[in-house]
């Protein structure tokens, strides 16, 4: 009886602090709902989302699946919780079309795995959403012997695009999205160059972390615009989902000391349903500039493209990385 007055008074406690919290967001202006307004333009298409079962993927997969009537594959390395996602969803939207498939992203044979299962079931992609990611990560290499950071958020990321590739271009109109971060600033394509991704050094502050992490998405930047200038029929987009409260902080919080950063990080973030808009956006929006960068504000950015021989470095490293042939290129 007692445990379950206690289980009681801790939900109740924490649906107040969670009111609390947003009402305090309103009070300081800092509650600025971004909202994608653009005409639904996924009805019916075949959508893959990585990192779907929580966080912004979760909020993509449902606004698409619910809005869009999207045939939406959900993906995720945790079997149990992307089965759960997906029967929720299913429930939730009334779309009966959100699967399930299995990936794990430090794995490159599991990379392969999942895009055989997803050949096996379509014959067509009309959008990839490359959304999962790590930060804050313990130092260590996957079983590819790669640091863990940079094999998740890039060079996975990058033999999934590769592999699918003759699917996307079967889509009379196929979108690439790659979900990337302002981190990718903090770095130059210089130092993801030089940055040695089969060492996994301890990063003793929290910046080391952010760079490791800056490096892997600028990395997705020089991709997407080898991508967009090969795949002239294809959109290729970056978004920005700003700084959205999501389990990819699970990482970040190892001790006590940390529970007062935490609170402030959840007052002054987004929720995960803004984070998703500028993604929204790149898959419906018409008229869109491939390779183009979708800030938090559904704001393209201009920027300089980054200079070719650096481009084409990193495509050829990234071949060697993952065993693919040079042939397998657009």
């Amino acid at each position: 009886m007692i445990t379950v007055i206690l289980a009681y008074l801790a939900s109740t406690i924490r649906l107040l602090a969670e009111a609390a919290i947003v009402l305090l967001k309103r009070w300081l202006k800092l509650y600025r709902p971004v909202q994608c307004c653009c005409q639904n333009r996924v009805q019916g298409k075949v959508v893959i989302v990585t990192g779907a079962n929580s966080g912004i993927g979760l909020a993509i997969t449902e606004d698409l699946a619910r809005k869009g009537g999207a045939h939406v594959y959900l993906v995720c390395r945790n079997l149990q919780a992307g089965e759960d996602a997906a029967l929720k969803l299913r429930k939730r939207t009334g779309n009966p079309a959100i699967h399930y498939l299995h990936l794990d992203l430090q794995d490159f044979s599991s990379v392969r795995s999942f895009v055989d299962s997803f050949l096996k079931c379509e014959k067509r992609l009309d959008a990839l959403v490359n959304n999962a990611a790590v930060f804050h990560h313990p130092p260590g290499l996957t079983t590819d012997q790669i640091e863990v950071t940079y094999q998740t958020n890039y060079l996975s990321v990058f033999l999934i695009t590769i592999l699918l590739q003759h699917v996307i271009q079967q889509s009379s109109n196929p979108r690439i999205i790659f979900v990337s971060s302002e981190a990718h600033k903090v770095v130059t394509p210089q130092d993801l160059l030089a940055y040695q991704s089969k060492e996994a050094k301890p990063l003793p502050a929290f910046l080391d972390h952010v760079k490791i992490y800056g490096t892997s998405k600028l990395a997705l930047h020089l991709f997407a615009q080898y991508l967009a200038l090969s795949f002239p029929g294809v959109y290729v987009g970056l978004t920005d989902p700003g700084n959205v409260w999501t389990p990819i902080y699970r990482h970040s919080w190892r001790s006590w000391r940390e529970v007062f950063k935490r609170l402030q990080c959840y007052i002054f973030m987004r929720e995960v349903q803004e984070g998703a808009q500028s993604t929204l956006h790149a898959l419906n929006a018409p008229g869109l500039c491939s390779g183009q960068y979708i800030n938090s504000f559904l704001v393209s950015e201009k920027k300089q493209p980054y200079e070719p021989s650096l481009v084409q470095r990193l495509v050829a490293d990234s071949l060697l990385l993952t065993g693919l042939p040079r042939g397998c290129l657009p």
